[in-house]
């Protein structure tokens, strides 16, 4: 046999399984086209050109490498169901004679046929594709800049590397399951009845405590310091808790239910009851993926959309005034130097700051040990224990706020943002503090501090005891210390070009202290969050797509499998009696409850993961709680209804093989 046969059996074979061969030669060409687009976007010069421009690359850039990876692993996933369907084809072969390194030749023929389509077709779509996505990235990060739209050969070669890469792993693993298996085995592989699966009971129960675990840490979860960690803490719990309970837990479900004979002995529960319990075994680790993949394009679309809708909120929280000047030293030499660059430069440009603020303050994080802080530089790590402290003196405390409270030596004012401060002393360094009983507003802070949720604003009476508390935190921390800080904010300037030359003429004479220093505008940094949140958006927006795109496949092929099964079901059971409308009312409810298992689970992750997330977002300064509600009802309900339109779809698929 000349290698033209082989070739001519292996696109034979291709179109015969046109049912699941299409559909995942799609998904191959629509991962290269996503791939390449992402990589041109992220290689692109015109980054550099412009503000935020680095943020936005090294978001591109993470945002290639999840699709990469997720692309190895979803190719090769959706690979098995293509082997599992033609299993049977594949030992009707060596039984006619061929032998198994024929069939392997055939089956690279077919593997090459497959990568090759797929890479030329996904790059030449993600070519003519490339300005769509770019102009849509433009339009979100509010730019105007021209870029060049040619070839990116950089991005086609990654292409070509990654998923020849995993075309070669698919093929190897086809090989593998055939030359494994017996002709036998394979050619009555569908035709093998399954035993009823056994009641894992421990596995239940771990799924259900590994499930409770990961929504305890979302709930319960309020430290700044800790927040990060235990976000993926709680992801990882819950994605052992859905893979455990679709497993074991809904198999132990429908054995309790078998067990009550007034329920089982129905008709309509008898017949769907069985069903499943002999399906779940073999479609759970399906269930889960689809249950993840929601869940990840809902978190995904919810919080983006939050980010990039919310971004006057955001702004308004980061940036208390148009202009805020760190100075880090906070002597008063550098006071009255700082202040007067600030009027004389005001001056200049005919303007008058409006709600100027300045005051000095030092900050740290410290562990809380109950009774007080402790402060020592191994305890950095200790992230479940570990709180912000920002201090400040009573003069700049009284001159911000506008009141005139007064303190002992031993006496601070402690202001919870977003803690809950209950306790009558406050300790740190050996000494003790009597917390004075009125409690006032946070000021509005540096940098350091807004970009904290969670921190403690001590008031320190005199300015010796915050020199105090900078040296002795510097001498604990070492090369970790913070730096002494002088703040000054206030609003000035009309229109962005007013804003740029004040901010320019602020940085040329605050480069002329001699110290370290910070400049901030509003109006100079918006194009820096729009990069940023921007960025985000789209690359939440193109993932989204490429999990919805996920999604589909696996149900799709979840359907054709479960049709044909389904259809082998039907004849028996009009063979003993039912008639068909009962076998259709029984079939509908058995697939509607695997369908729709996933997406429930999925809302129910979202509900118990929504106060983690909100937290989360409040790190990138949006602390608007109603609008990430609204965002993430918005998304759940439309990604509901796409995926009952997904269900009508891939239904009709399944009943049209059922009633052949």
């Amino acid at each position: 046999m000349n290698n033209l046969f082989y070739t001519r059996l292996a696109i034979q074979n291709l179109k015969k399984n046109s049912a699941v061969t299409v559909p995942y030669l799609l998904t191959c060409i629509g991962s290269v086209m996503m791939y390449y687009i992402i990589s041109s976007l992220t290689g692109n010069p015109g980054f550099a050109r412009m503000r935020g421009g680095g943020s936005m690359a090294f978001i591109l850039m993470l945002g290639c490498v999840v699709m990469a990876v997720f692309s190895v692993m979803f190719l090769i996933y959706t690979n098995s169901f293509l082997v599992k369907r033609r299993k049977q084809e594949f030992g009707l072969f060596q039984v006619l004679g061929m032998g198994k390194k024929h069939l392997a030749r055939i089956m690279a023929i077919e593997t090459l046929l497959t990568a090759a389509v797929s890479l030329v077709s996904g790059i030449l779509l993600g070519f003519l594709l490339y300005r769509v996505f770019a102009l849509l990235l433009y339009r979100l990060m509010k730019l105007d800049i021209s870029w060049d739209f040619s070839f990116v050969p950089e991005a086609a070669f990654a292409c070509v590397k990654l998923f020849g890469v995993i075309f070669l792993v698919i093929l190897f693993y086809n090989i593998w399951q055939v030359v494994k298996a017996r002709p036998v085995e394979m050619l009555a592989g569908k035709q093998a009845g399954e035993r009823e699966p056994k009641a894992p009971w421990l596995l239940a129960v771990l799924g259900v405590i590994s499930l409770a675990a990961g929504y305890w840490i979302a709930v319960s979860t309020e430290r700044t310091a800790m927040i990060i960690f235990a976000f993926f803490i709680a992801v990882l719990f819950v994605i052992a808790g859905t893979g455990l309970l679709f497993t074991a837990g809904s198999v132990t479900l429908l054995k309790l239910l078998k067990k009550n004979k007034g329920y089982y002995y129905q008709t309509r529960h008898f017949i769907s009851v069985s069903g499943m319990i002999y399906r779940m075994k073999q479609n759970a680790a399906g269930l889960s993926v689809i249950c993840l993949l929601s869940t990840a394009v809902l978190v995904m679309l919810s919080s983006t959309v939050s980010l990039y809708v919310g971004l006057d909120d955001v702004m308004r929280n980061r940036f208390k005034r148009d202009y805020v000047v760190t100075v880090y030293d906070y002597s008063d030499d550098t006071a009255a130097k700082t202040d007067g660059i600030v009027e004389s430069v005001l001056k200049d440009a005919g303007e008058t700051a409006k709600g100027l603020v300045s005051y000095r303050y030092v900050s740290f994080a410290a562990v809380d040990t109950g009774d007080g802080y402790e402060v020592r530089e191994e305890n950095l790590a200790d992230y479940n224990s570990l709180d912000y402290l920002f201090f400040m003196t009573l003069e700049d405390y009284n001159r911000i706020s506008g009141q005139n409270v007064s303190l002992r030596d031993d006496q601070v004012m402690v202001l919870a943002d977003g803690m809950r401060y209950d306790r009558d002393t406050f300790s740190i360094f050996g000494r003790r503090y009597d917390v004075a009983g009125l409690k006032g507003q946070t000021v509005e802070d540096g940098m350091d501090a807004m970009g904290s949720v969670g921190s403690l604003h001590i008031v320190l009476p005199n300015f010796s005891q915050l020199e105090e508390m900078e040296k002795k935190q510097a001498e604990a921390y070492g090369e970790a210390k913070s730096r002494p800080i002088y703040y000054v904010a206030f609003d000035a300037g009309d229109g962005k070009e007013g804003s740029a030359r004040l901010y320019k003429d602020l940085e040329e004479r605050l480069n002329g202290l001699g110290l370290t220093c910070r400049l901030e505008s509003a109006a100079m940094e918006r194009g820096s969050f729009f990069s940023l949140y921007g960025g985000l958006f789209f690359v939440g927006l193109f993932l989204g797509t490429l999990f919805v795109m996920a999604t589909v496949l696996i149900i799709y092929y979840k359907q054709i499998s479960e049709g044909y099964e389904d259809k082998k079901r039907f004849e028996i059971m009009q063979n003993v009696g039912l008639s068909a409308r009962e076998i259709k009312s029984a079939i509908r409810s058995q697939v509607l409850t695997m369908f729709f298992l996933p997406l429930v689970t999925a809302a129910v992750h979202i509900c118990f993961a929504f106060p983690m997330i909100a937290r989360l977002l409040a790190l990138l300064n949006l602390r608007n709680v109603g609008l990430f509600a609204v965002s993430t009802a918005g998304a759940v309900l439309l990604f509901a209804v796409f995926y009952g339109v997904i269900y009508g779809v891939t239904s009709k698929k399944y009943y049209e093989i059922v009633k052949r």
